[in-house]
């Protein structure tokens, strides 16, 4: 599964350098730390994005005055089957008897329910809460999209999504990858950064 983690972010530094946003690096780098916890050494790949003043009002969307991210109350005018496939790609997690769950740790109550909200009106999807506790004994929710609603959604994101992460939304797609311009730091990849806006 790491290794699948390594194809999307090959794929996600390619969409970056095909649409020409400024990189900090021509290549995606690598680096490995000690995780002092269990005494034990991950690597990680990363790429990052210069500031750039006009995907600004972007971030100012989600994003607010000190820099946390929030949930923008019209949610609903961007969420579209494309956005909602990276959505599951970045932020979903499998549920092998079906659904998907959507980890929204970062936003209260009243975001999720908004989040909730745009994913019925725009999609039709019936949600529940699962809540999850955190290592500071925290109560997180996160999203649960059950299976028939899924189901029904697939076919509008499965052309959005990579290969390597059908499995998310448990479509059997065979997966194969042409590996020739491939970064990679073998199995032992624990996560990724994406953007720094």
């Amino acid at each position: 599964m790491l290794k699948k983690k390594s194809y999307y972010l090959n794929h996600l530094f390619s969409i970056v350098k095909e649409q020409g946003l400024p990189l900090t690096s021509d290549s995606i780098t690598k680096y490995t730390r000690t995780d002092p916890r269990y005494n034990i050494k991950n690597s990680s790949l990363y790429f990052r994005t210069e500031s750039l003043e006009e995907i600004k009002p972007l971030a100012d969307l989600f994003l607010d005055d000190s820099g946390k991210k929030k949930v923008p109350l019209n949610i609903a005018e961007h969420l579209t089957p494309e956005s909602l496939a990276y959505w599951i790609m970045d932020d979903g997690q499998q549920v092998k008897r079906g659904g998907v769950t959507l980890c929204t740790d970062s936003f209260n109550s009243e975001e999720v329910n908004i989040l909730r909200e745009a994913l019925k009106t725009n999609f039709n999807v019936i949600t529940t809460i699962h809540k999850k506790k955190g290592s500071n004994e925290s109560i997180y929710e996160r999203i649960y999209i059950n299976k028939d609603s899924l189901d029904s959604i697939k076919p509008s994101l499965i052309p959005h999504m990579h290969d390597s992460m059908l499995y998310k939304i448990n479509s059997n797609i065979e997966f194969k990858q042409d590996t020739s311009d491939f970064v990679s730091d073998s199995d032992a990849i624990s996560d990724f950064d994406i953007f720094d806006l």
